[in-house]
């Protein structure tokens, strides 16, 4: 079996799902879409790496300044710079997007809780939409053809994700999940390392995966559209939902789903679903 690359790698221990996802691509696309993982990954781990914010912003601003050379093919050495300028050349990656993703990782620096579930949404537009929509472009897709599917889909897997991510980042303090939700279960975001079992939860929780099912009935309702080459780039969809089911059987209790983690069931339900051309 052939060595992974250092991208593959970071996918594969740090973002399973998409790793997964990627699999049902061909070799040189798969490629490109671990390259463009890996380049999310760097920015989604910054708050999670730095003791102080302000070198978390510096670390935003090297990608800042790094993206038009990796955009211009002329990346400086760096093990996810490299392979994602080689992705920008073959996939015509917008720099404009690229830059955005960047720029949405900011509020993560802050450690303000999103006052609504509307703020959420608007987060999650700009993080794991422009996301979908750059993978899209990797597996050959316009996604400017299919902007409801790409919008409602990136909101829903990113909502999920942050509900099946709250025993982690409680553990350290920091949520990303709506104050006014917060508020109303009596929960304090700044004081979320207690939280661990705390029946309250799920009145965040719950409210939050009603919203995620209606993104994901809109996404799978616009996605008859969708060509069967871009579904390794929106099988995401496909888990997210998987998990969806899961979090609403066991009461919107996240660590529930984390001890009982999914493991088989991914796997068919992507083959499922890519017998069915639908994510």
């Amino acid at each position: 079996m052939a060595e992974l690359s250092y991208c593959a790698e970071q996918i594969k221990d740090f973002d399973n799902d998409r790793y997964v996802a990627a699999l049902f691509a061909d070799e040189v696309v798969r490629e490109d879409l671990f390259a463009l993982y890996a380049f999310n990954l760097e920015l989604s781990k910054i708050r999670e790496t730095v003791s102080e914010p302000m070198i978390g912003r510096m670390r935003l601003q090297f990608w800042r300044d790094t993206i038009p050379r990796v955009v211009a093919g002329d990346p400086p050495k760096h093990a996810v710079a490299e392979p994602l300028s080689i992705a920008c050349q073959r996939r015509s990656l917008p720099e404009t997007e690229l830059l955005e993703l960047i720029d949405a990782r900011e509020a993560d620096l802050d450690d303000i809780a999103p006052r609504n579930m509307t703020a959420v949404e608007a987060y999650a537009e700009s993080t794991s939409s422009i996301l979908i929509g750059l993978a899209m472009r990797t597996v050959g897709v316009d996604p400017t053809k299919h902007t409801d599917f790409v919008r409602n889909s990136g909101i829903a897997i990113a909502l999920v994700g942050l509900v099946r991510a709250i025993p982690f980042q409680a553990s350290s303090g920091r949520v990303t999940l709506p104050a006014d939700l917060c508020e109303v279960a009596g929960l304090d975001p700044t004081q979320s390392h207690q939280w661990p079992r705390n029946p309250n939860v799920s009145e965040i929780t719950l409210p939050m995966l009603v919203t995620a099912k209606r993104h994901l009935e809109a996404a799978r309702k616009s996605s008859h559209q969708l060509p069967r080459v871009v579904m390794p780039a929106v099988f995401p969809l496909s888990l997210s939902a998987l998990y969806l089911k899961a979090l609403q059987r066991y009461g919107g209790d996240p660590k529930a789903l984390a001890e009982r983690p999914i493991g088989l069931p991914r796997h068919l339900t992507l083959m499922w679903r890519s017998i069915l051309g639908r994510p």
